[in-house]
């Protein structure tokens, strides 16, 4: 059984373009996707999916200089760029990431892999149900190949197309899905990169951390302590979460 990790990128942004190649802690952001990711101890390979555009050649060319295979696709419908990388690396599970979220955690990967492979019956494993419950940008999504391949035939619809989970969540009736919940609520914690603001939060946790082996934990406690960020958690309404404990 093979399990493949999948990092969706692209140079086209509109809020922020080229974001995936931006400076964070001394190297491109993608790269540190890439290192952070590969933490993972269940995944057997990870490979890069990008846009079958000249625009974006850069990318692979980075990758291709730190070790790194890309797969070339459609730029808008990610969910056959993804399908048609899965089964040209021969996967069995794919585990579909974002170039934009540097904060993602190997660990929660094989947490959320551990949680599938446990549930022989169901066709995928999200931490985004029942409702989300980890920082933004921390969404794992582990998928059987069958599902994504029943996903990639019945999804007709355009814009579902540019995501891989949208088919997944409007039709809970034909995928069996295993959850995993946080037990504090931070779905407001905004760690996806879209804008200079996100990569300048983003910048002062590796900045206080020191390296990116880091744990999400960690990163929390520190975004906690940013002073805004922590004036922001206070005025919430209704906010229970005041450690980085899990």
């Amino acid at each position: 059984m093979k399990i493949l990790g999948i990092v969706v990128a692209r140079r086209g942004s509109e809020r922020l373009p080229g974001k995936v190649l931006r400076e964070l802690a001394g190297e491109p952001m993608l790269l540190q996707v890439l290192a952070r990711a590969a933490r993972s101890k269940c995944l057997h390979e990870l490979v890069v999916a990008l846009p079958d555009s000249k625009q974006d050649d850069t990318i692979e060319s980075l990758c291709s200089a730190h070790g790194y295979f890309c797969f070339r696709g459609s730029e808008m419908d990610l969910l056959d760029r993804v399908f048609r990388t899965a089964i040209a690396y021969g996967a069995d599970i794919v585990v579909p990431l974002r170039a934009n979220c540097p904060l993602v955690d190997g660990e929660l990967i094989d947490l959320m892999i551990d949680r599938l492979l446990q549930a022989p019956d169901a066709d995928w494993a999200t931490n985004r149900l029942p409702s989300p419950t980890y920082p933004i940008g921390l969404e794992v999504d582990v998928i059987r190949i069958e599902a994504l391949r029943k996903a990639w035939m019945e999804d007709t619809h355009p814009g579902s197309r540019q995501h891989i989970d949208s088919f997944f969540m409007r039709r809970p009736d034909l995928f069996v899905a295993v959850t995993e919940s946080f037990p504090k609520d931070c779905s407001h914690v905004p760690w996806q990169v879209a804008s200079l603001p996100d990569l300048d939060r983003v910048r002062r946790i590796y900045e206080k951390l020191g390296d990116r082996q880091f744990r999400w934990q960690e990163a929390l406690a520190v975004w906690l302590n940013m002073p805004e960020e922590a004036a922001a958690e206070t005025a919430k309404p209704g906010a229970l979460w005041h450690s980085a404990q899990s």
